[in-house]
């Protein structure tokens, strides 16, 4: 699971406290919450999301690759993603140069509404978000920002305590870390197929512990893996389970 705890180091950074700095573990923000509609609160699970609005997460850390991201959002679930790498070596000397990217994404309705009444409830982020404190290590410079018709805002910061603001640092994480496990099984479908078995086995780990979110974005390279005669039995069929666990696939 090699690739799994580097790729959360990469995208998450450690948590460390106090004498933990001598234990190093990657972890993200808090736990992922499982269901969604538990973040905002009874209150506010049955409001509207504005029809036009904006929500923007930046990350930046220049000892990672990427070295810095940035995810767009719209209500209706259209969003873009760009990245750029930084002058960080990759994790291992073996591992896959790194790559920027810079593509068009979707976001599940259940989780993009929760997502935007976060921002709401948050105020549009017109506060402070950060509560780290000296004993929390770097993680990551991030930033939310959000604009709509009656709020905008925008907060930076490296640890925050508040449980929404965990749960959509958590599922904007997840989102960039399925795009680089896209981009890494894109390269590999093309140079060694020997290894996409091992690269889904991490990709399917981190998706079912929350460490990777909405994988339909990354729909087109697990189609072309499952069609491909050449690539071996056991990846296809975890490329296609893949599949089967996305939204567009449920709604079939």
């Amino acid at each position: 699971m090699l690739r799994a705890f580097i790729l959360t180091l990469l995208l998450t950074g450690a948590c460390l406290c106090g004498q933990a700095q001598e234990n190093p573990q990657p972890a993200q923000e808090s736990s992922p919450t499982p269901d969604p509609s538990a973040v905002v609160g009874p209150a506010f699970r049955d409001e509207t999301v504005p029809a036009v609005a904006t929500l923007m997460f930046k990350f930046e850390n220049p000892q990672l690759q990427p070295a810095k991201y940035q995810i767009t959002l719209h209500p209706d679930g259209s969003g873009h993603f760009v990245s750029a790498v930084g002058s960080a070596p990759p994790p291992d000397i073996a591992d896959l140069p790194p790559e920027g990217q810079d593509r068009d994404i979707t976001v599940s309705a259940p989780v993009r509404k929760q997502m935007f009444l976060v921002a709401v409830k948050e105020h549009g982020f017109a506060t402070k978000c950060d509560t780290g404190g000296s004993k929390v290590a770097f993680q990551g410079t991030k930033t939310l920002v959000y604009q709509g018709p009656d709020l905008k805002g925008a907060c930076t910061y490296n640890y925050s305590s508040d449980q929404k603001i965990q749960w959509l640092t958590n599922q904007l994480l997840g989102i960039a870390a399925t795009l680089e496990e896209g981009r890494r099984l894109t390269v590999e479908h093309t140079h060694g197929r020997l290894t996409l078995d091992a690269e889904l086995e991490t990709l399917a780990t981190m998706v079912k512990e929350g460490q990777a979110t909405e994988v339909e974005n990354i729909a087109p390279i697990l189609q072309t893996i499952v069609a491909d005669e050449n690539v071996m039995t056991r990846a296809r069929r975890r490329a296609q389970d893949l599949l089967d666990s996305t939204p567009a696939s449920a709604a079939h």
